[in-house]
């Protein structure tokens, strides 16, 4: 989990937000920032910048005024798209699940028993996507400089061929 340093977890219940927390602060090299309200979570983020965001879904505890999970994703995937968000709400709708992946979250944790090793998995599948995105963009580059190679060792063949450097029989053949 080395590729992520940063993590937000945003969240009006202050004890599920502890929670997550404390179960992913066994990884000591991770820095978790907590935050009661997506608006506190849009101040820092252009501060901290995390690698992902854990966002509850409702955020109706704090303040009745409160952005929702959705708009707070809408705004994250706007602002900042090589973010990660995770919605992880107490919803267990499909509707829910859906929407919020169609507007760009990673993946959509319920709030269960298990939802907290999910988390786990879904930051280690989060850093496999990383990786796979180095390493292609890696085999891209490689890709181009073996055909600007290509392309000049033609090139230069031809410029030999043509100014009679280089014949089409070779020395060895009568």
């Amino acid at each position: 989990m080395k590729d992520v340093n940063n993590i937000f977890i945003v969240d009006d219940d202050a004890v599920q937000a502890m929670m997550l927390s404390d179960h992913l602060g066994k990884y000591s090299y991770l820095n978790i920032h907590t935050y009661l309200t997506g608006e506190e979570c849009m101040k820092n983020i252009a501060i901290v910048k995390p690698q992902i965001v854990f966002l509850d879904y409702y955020f109706d505890k704090v303040s009745n005024t409160s952005m929702n999970g959705l708009d707070i994703l809408k705004a994250i995937r706007g602002e900042h798209p090589d973010v990660d968000v995770v919605m992880f709400s107490g919803q267990d709708k499909i509707e829910v699940a859906v929407n919020t992946m169609k507007y760009g979250a990673f993946d959509y944790i319920v709030k269960s028993e298990s939802a907290f090793h999910r988390a786990e998995n879904v930051i280690f599948n989060i850093i496999r996507k990383l990786k796979l995105e180095r390493m292609a963009a890696m085999y891209k580059r490689l890709t181009l400089l073996f055909g600007i190679a290509l392309g000049l060792l033609l090139i230069a063949t031809a410029v030999l061929y043509f100014t009679g450097n280089i014949s089409v029989n070779p020395g060895w053949v009568p």
